[in-house]
This record gives C-alpha cells, structure tokens and sequence, in this order.
C-alpha cells in the first residue's frame, strides 16, 4: 500500500484557521477533542499564512514565514468568512498537496451563499421557501418578486447572524426597500434573498449533521418582539431528534445535496412542513450548553477515510 496515501489517510495534525479573539470556547473544545484523538492541533490566525504565486513555480502556503506541507494535515477553517477568498485559495493548494479541508471547500462555497443553498437544495428535491434573488436597486418590483406572501423577509445572500435581516408586511414594501437602495451591510454591497415569513417565525431548529447522522438538534425560539433566533434573547432547548423525525430528516438531506460532511442546517416549520432556512459550514460548536459533543463529532469527522 502506497506510504503516501496512508499519511493522508489519517491526519496526524489538525490546522484550525480562525479568529483566536473569537468562538474562544469553540476553539478550546475543538483542540481538547483533536488531542484526545492523540492528534496534534493548533489554532492559526488567518493573518499568519501567506500564499505564495511565482512564475514556473507551484504555489506554495507558508505559516509564519515556513513552506507548509499538507500532508498528513487535517485543515478545519472556522469562521473566517471575510478572509474566506484568500483561505480558499490556500485550502485549494494544501489540498493538492495531500491536504483534507474539513468540510469541503464545494460545501462551504455552497453555505456561504443563500441563493447557491437554496437552488442545490432545491435541485435535490429538500423542501424549501419559495425564494427571489435580486439585486437591490431600481428596477426591482413587486411583480418581479413573484412571491405569494403579505409578510416578507429580506436578507443578504451572503449575510450572517442576522445582520441586514428586514421584515415587511407585504411585497410592495419589500420591493420598494430593494428598489430604494439598500444600506451598505458590514460595508458590502450584496445581493438579497427574498422570503415570505415562514408562518412558524420565531421558532425554529439548528440541526446540526456530522458524517450523515444528525449529533444535534436546538429548538430556538425568538423572545420579545423579534422574530429572529439567531441574534438577541434566545431561548434554546436541546430536543431528541426521536422527537421532531421530519425536523432531523429534513437536516439530513440537506447535509447530502450540499456535500456537507459536518454543518448546522436551519430548518423550520412553514404551513405544516419542514423547510430548510439555510446551512451554516461552521455551526457553532455550543460547548457551554452541549458540552463536547459537537466538538468530538467535529474531530471525528477529520479523522474519517
């Protein structure tokens, strides 16, 4: 049997790229799960690997100024979404170098971008919310929308935590929002996504899916006014995914029509039935309320052949 592939085959060292200011707990159970795998963990900050373009030369990673090899290398960014064009691109060469990037770059490409999730879920036949995508500015109507909905939700496509999230009470005042211009979300323009208000707004599921098998699953419910549950006063309630089966099934596919080996899926009930919100490639790993678990199923998911 091939040396090589036997290295790549099981990582001996796990390079998390993140934010080491940032989701410090997630990063402190994420290193504990990666050593008692008797694997080798570090956290690296973005700001410390360079990628390195020359003529007639491959490109080439370096980590604090050192060539980094990927082999026997497990590579986990978390978090890193602004710095992700550039960590792309590093994970693509460490991959070719023998590399495994966990999850897949297809699959967080796919999870950064609402409208990309919602036409591959779509696609593979997972129940989702009817959905526009446009570009805010003149031009966008009512009619254009083509939504069946008096309350209406709009997001940025490539949006997180809720930031730049609008509710309006029918399409004409969506519409006009989008047509009016939009202001500027964390200094980007973007394109926007266009839902009705699933009728269970205010309540809703993180299922988290690692290796195909559902490891988690949180009820969130929106207190107050807001009907958002992934920013303010939250409620959070850890269900047994015996529970909610349509809830954990509706997690589950959407975790194979992305290709995600591990992910947080947003599922919520609309008219009666389980629809997908969106995926997020980098869940958070909730150690205060779950303990190691998702860690660990992190860690094994790195591990996998």
């Amino acid at each position: 049997m091939d040396l090589v592939w036997l290295i790549m085959a099981t990582p001996q060292q796990f390079l998390i790229i993140g934010y080491p200011e940032r989701l410090a707990s997630d990063h402190t159970v994420l290193l504990t799960a990666a050593r008692q795998l008797s694997v080798r963990a570090d956290l690296i900050a973005p700001s410390r690997l360079t990628l390195l373009i020359e003529s007639d030369r491959a490109d080439r990673v370096l980590l604090d100024g050192n060539q980094l090899s990927g082999l026997g290398l497990a590579v986990l960014p978390r978090g890193v979404n602004r710095a992700w064009p550039l960590i792309r691109q590093i994970c693509e060469v460490l991959e070719r170098h023998g590399a495994r990037i966990v999850p897949g770059i297809a699959a967080i490409d796919a999870c950064a971008d609402k409208v990309v999730t919602t036409q591959l879920l779509a696609a593979a036949g997972v129940p989702v919310l009817p959905t526009a995508a446009v570009v805010a500015g003149e031009g966008v109507s009512a009619e254009s929308l083509a939504l069946r909905n008096h309350e209406t939700v709009i997001k940025p496509a490539r949006g997180s935590k809720a930031r730049g999230v609008e509710q309006h009470p029918t399409l004409a005042d969506a519409a006009h929002s989008l047509h009016s211009g939009r202001a500027l979300i964390d200094k980007m323009v973007d394109h926007q996504v266009v839902q009705p208000l699933a009728s269970s707004a205010g309540i809703d599921y993180r299922v988290v899916v690692a290796a195909g098998q559902v490891v988690s699953i949180t009820r969130r419910r929106a207190l107050g006014q807001s009907f958002l549950t992934n920013r303010g006063e939250i409620e959070h309630t850890d269900i047994d995914p015996d529970e909610v089966p349509e809830i954990a099934e509706a997690g589950r596919a959407a975790a194979r029509a992305l290709g995600l080996d591990f992910g947080g899926i947003d599922v919520i009930e609309h008219v009666g039935r389980a629809v997908v919100l969106e995926a997020n490639a980098w869940p958070g790993l909730a150690p205060g309320a779950l303990g190691t678990r998702l860690a660990d199923a992190l860690a094994g998911v790195a591990m996998l052949d």
